[in-house]
């Protein structure tokens, strides 16, 4: 007997250039009723969700006093960038609330604005269909 699994709703995913997947999510700010649109890369490779670091101080983020700075590896080599915790972040449908997240710049020819990496993917037991370009959430 196979095991059936059951799914919340399906989120459509934007094809990004040849074989990218992307998607919009939304940042709240520190203290005011603030918010920013991003275009993220749906990136299963990337261990953390990164954005950029001038729209985090915009929304008031102090990246000069981060929580921690995490070694990451880039195109660039390895770094150590600023670990701050965000009031809001929701994204496909899934709220979550003084999330931690990287901040740091990707490369500008991607033109995005960061990734949506496995801390937010695993957190919500993620399925990503690539044919068909939707992602889905299993239910717990």
């Amino acid at each position: 007997m196979t095991k059936r699994r059951h799914y919340q709703k399906t989120y459509h995913l934007f094809p990004h250039g040849r074989n990218l997947l992307r998607v919009q999510a939304t940042v709240g700010a520190i203290e005011s009723g603030d918010f920013v649109r991003l275009r993220l890369l749906v990136d299963t490779g990337a261990s953390f969700t990164i954005l950029p670091i001038q729209v985090l101080e915009d929304l008031g983020y102090d990246i000069r006093n981060p929580l921690r700075r995490q070694e990451i590896f880039t195109g660039q080599g390895r770094i150590y960038a600023p670990v701050v915790s965000i009031s809001w972040f929701n994204c496909v449908g899934q709220l979550i609330e003084n999330f931690e997240i990287i901040a740091h710049d990707i490369p500008s020819p991607l033109r995005l604005d960061g990734l949506l990496g496995m801390d937010f993917l695993c957190r919500f037991r993620a399925v990503i269909s690539v044919s068909s370009a939707e992602i889905r959430y299993q239910r717990r």
